[in-house]
């Protein structure tokens, strides 16, 4: 089985007088980068959330955005300073009285003084908060992970229907190998003679070049060795642990090096036009490996 790289997951968690929003975004990328994007008052749980997708999750450019608001109204409500208060409401009595004013100072006029409010200290309940984060990072994490599986399991179909192709082709190679053999020795034979211009050659010695032109040009190494990488590629598909795209990357460009290779030995027809879609095809499977976790 394989996984896509792309994602998307969201979570929301509210408790201990805390509210917490987690959007998680992954993208294709060649090795593990993680960006945590939160408040600088909540920086201390950046590695958190590292280490809870690095634990989940192996290559991709992961997006995190954390936003933690506190809930507890006594935490983040301005107070008022009542010794402040008392101290203003006692200088507003004394100009009242100065002015001869009848009517005393009322508390709308107190409340007006900007000087008796005070923001509390914040104090962070890192225990809470850690709870949470965690929790809302899990839940966001986890529908990544499922969009993930969704998306891999389109890409496998995908990759065994052009494995199939892959192995039709090679049976065709490898169908054509003994014929194309057979037709090169006649040949080479022939060439050889007609350079001697009626020399008559030494037969065994000729035998022994013409096998040693003729192991140089065979193609069987590349053709076992081209059926061994899509069995392997196979293997990975259709395995019950996620395959590594890494892995399965490696395997693509052994592939497409084996065939390059049959295609530079051989100018049979048949081949070479086998040859062609084969490595058509493998130039799809590369492009797909890249979405491959």
């Amino acid at each position: 089985m394989i996984n896509s790289m792309t994602g998307f997951g969201r979570s929301r968690k509210e408790g201990g007088g805390y509210s917490i929003n987690v959007e998680i975004r992954a993208l294709n990328a060649k090795q593990l980068d993680i960006s945590v994007r939160m408040s600088k008052n909540y920086l201390e749980f950046e590695d958190l959330c590292r280490k809870l997708i690095a634990g989940k999750i192996r290559r991709g450019r992961i997006d995190v955005f954390v936003q933690i608001d506190c809930a507890d109204i006594r935490r983040k409500a301005p107070a008022i300073n009542r010794e402040l208060a008392r101290y203003y409401w006692s200088q507003l009595e004394d100009i009242h009285r100065e002015l001869g004013n009848r009517e005393g100072p009322s508390v709308d006029q107190l409340l007006r003084v900007p000087y008796i409010y005070e923001t509390p200290e914040a104090v962070m309940d890192s225990e809470a908060v850690k709870e949470l984060l965690s929790s809302a990072i899990s839940e966001a994490l986890g529908e990544v992970l499922q969009m993930r599986q969704i998306e891999g399991l389109a890409l496998t179909g995908d990759f065994m229907n052009r494995l199939g192709a892959l192995r039709e082709d090679l049976l065709v190679v490898s169908s054509r190998r003994g014929g194309v053999i057979d037709e090169y020795r006649t040949k080479l034979h022939e060439r050889i003679k007609l350079l001697l211009a009626g020399v008559e050659p030494d037969e065994n010695r000729l035998s022994q070049e013409i096998a040693f032109m003729i192991d140089r040009a065979d193609i069987n190494e590349e053709i076992v060795r081209l059926g061994s990488h899509l069995e392997q590629v196979g293997a990975l598909l259709s395995g019950s642990r996620p395959a590594d795209g890494r892995r399965l990357d490696f395997l693509i460009q052994e592939l497409h090096r084996e065939a390059s290779t049959i295609g530079s030995k051989t100018s049979d027809m048949e081949i070479v036009q086998a040859v062609v879609r084969i490595k058509t095809e493998i130039g799809k499977l590369k492009e797909q490996a890249q979405n491959v976790e």
